[in-house]
């Protein structure tokens, strides 16, 4: 079971959601492709899993930050497997982690320097002692003490971040930094410097992340449609741009979500409420 609760109320600009996952895989569930979004994750692991492009897959460390990146990557996982993770939004992870942030790395995980040893070693205990609702409020307090430490006040590339995200991609670079009041150069500056990319960048993902999300929950998603939704061009834009994130199709991509399915038809995904944590 995978589950997703939303982060503290002032952590909320910065950081996703907090994950907790508890499964167990089998050689028929083991293989992941996991596709680019907007977030940067710092993942702690019980367990035994490996990431990697192609072939080249690495043994996950107990503690690793999984990078924003634009290409897909292979996960792996054998056995009993949990974790406890945050994702950030990449803005987030710059202003809370200080975590490198790039899309064109080899391998897309590092471990951080600015995460203590002694806090992976407890949460590490945590998950061993399959306390993962304890792991949880664990990391909220130490990214509470973080956050205590910065300034927590959104800057304007950041808003602007935000709402290019919340507008899942959409619209132009213009009428973002004009909304901001600022020029499009300082913009595009202070983009690069706060928030890891360039706003164009941020929204062509943005929109691939909405589309492939939409395809995985649809029954039966029409792809015309969800590219005039989305504001592309025509299907072929959105193909084209489909591609060259997921490394397949929009249809090749629904067929593989439908084989995960039929192969892990008890797998649970669970929106949880803070309450249930905390």
């Amino acid at each position: 079971m995978f589950r997703v609760i939303p982060p503290h109320p002032s952590l909320a600009h910065l950081v996703r959601s907090y994950g907790a996952l508890d499964d167990v895989h089998t050689p028929l569930t083991e293989e992941h492709r996991l596709y680019p979004e907007c977030t940067v994750m710092l993942a702690f692991l019980h367990g035994e899993s490996y990431l990697g492009v192609g072939r080249e897959l690495k043994r996950l460390p107990r503690m690793y930050v999984q990078e924003f990146r634009d290409f897909p990557v292979r996960l792996c996982s054998r056995g009993a497997t949990r974790m406890v993770g945050v994702e950030f939004y990449p803005w987030g992870a710059i202003r809370l982690l200080g975590s490198p942030i790039s899309s064109n790395v080899g391998i897309p995980c590092v471990v951080p320097d600015t995460v203590s040893p002694r806090l992976a070693e407890r949460i590490e205990r945590l998950l061993a002692a399959r306390q993962l609702d304890e792991a949880l409020i664990v990391l909220e307090e130490w990214l509470l003490a973080r956050a205590s430490q910065v300034d927590l006040q959104p800057t304007l590339a950041i808003t602007a971040a935000t709402r290019l995200f919340e507008a899942r991609g959409r619209g132009t670079v213009a009428a973002l930094a004009e909304g901001v009041g600022l020029s499009v150069r300082q913009l595009e500056r202070q983009f690069q410097s706060q928030v890891g990319m360039a706003p164009k960048l941020l929204a062509r993902v943005a929109r691939f992340e909405t589309a492939q999300r939409h395809i995985y929950e649809s029954a039966d998603p029409c792809f015309t449609r969800l590219a005039h939704d989305l504001g592309y061009a025509d299907q072929a834009h959105f193909t084209r741009e489909f591609r060259a994130f997921a490394e397949r199709s929009p249809g090749g991509f629904l067929a593989e979500a439908r084989e995960m399915v039929r192969l892990q038809p008890d797998v649970a995904f669970v929106q949880a409420e803070r309450s249930a944590v905390f």
